[in-house]
């Protein structure tokens, strides 16, 4: 049974999963077949496989995998590359290049490069095991752009007025975040559960988001994850251009809340 809170579920169990017949319209891409397709790219590629992760939600019927590598990595993060699939029709196949953050474990997926989705129609079958190869072939090459941008977000300070502009934003304005996502923020923000450096660094808000994120659900997770990562690396190049000011008081009368007052950390 998959764990409740994370969703983590067996490899074993996903090939056990039934798959349907393919129909005119329908043409199914199994669990198992994403699986030996990563894997074998993987291998193709040159990259040293270090864990396989798994998770599913509908006993089975959407699910994900993550694939962390062993060669391609520094101090702080190491590439990992992933899919997510469903066999009910609610899903398209996507296939996505990130990083896993090895202080926390928490995930990060790239928008820009190294993403496809593909509806389960006509040549999927065909079309998916060229991407994967193609894609993860060019996987070093993302993972050193999102090294950039996370050097980048480190340069970048931010008050408590930015965080709270970015936390209304992500909830509000962008709805990229759930409420219970945004309660654990805030909570990060005042009590960081890991230590990413300089707590008042964009890049430390980062993975407060992401950290945030890391248990979601598997229809969600990797939507998600590429939001995420697009909003703070466009913030982080707005903010590079214009930098904001730093330790300016924030102009609160006496019986004014800040949204870290409104929220009940969980």
């Amino acid at each position: 049974m998959a764990d409740v809170k994370t969703y983590n579920v067996s490899k074993e169990k996903l090939l056990n999963v039934a798959v349907p017949n393919d129909t005119r319209t329908y043409k199914c891409v199994s669990h198992k077949q994403l699986m030996d397709l990563t894997l074998e790219s993987i291998e193709k590629a040159g990259f040293k496989l270090d864990k396989e992760i798994y998770s599913q939600a509908q006993d089975g019927k959407i699910a994900n995998g993550r694939y962390t590598i062993s060669n391609v990595k520094d101090s702080e993060m190491g590439l990992q590359v992933g899919w997510q699939n469903s066999i009910n029709k609610t899903l398209s196949a996507k296939f996505a290049i990130g990083s896993t953050i090895f202080i926390c474990s928490n995930g990060s997926v790239h928008g820009d490069f190294g993403t496809f989705k593909k509806k389960h129609q006509g040549s999927i079958q065909e079309f998916v095991p060229s991407a994967i190869t193609e894609y993860i072939r060019n996987a070093g090459e993302v993972f050193k752009r999102m090294q950039d941008e996370r050097e980048q977000m480190k340069k970048i300070e931010i008050d408590r007025k930015v965080k709270a502009s970015i936390l209304g934003r992500l909830f509000a304005d962008d709805q990229i975040i759930t409420s219970t996502q945004l309660g654990i923020i805030a909570r990060e923000i005042e009590a960081p559960t890991h230590d990413y450096g300089n707590p008042d660094s964009m890049w430390s808000m980062y993975n407060y988001a992401t950290f945030a994120a890391k248990g979601d659900h598997p229809f969600t997770w990797m939507n998600r994850h590429i939001n995420l990562h697009d909003f703070f690396t466009k913030e982080a190049n707005i903010l590079m251009l214009n930098p904001p000011s730093i330790n300016i008081p924030l102009d609160i009368s006496p019986n004014q809340i800040s949204i870290f007052d409104e929220i009940t950390p969980v």
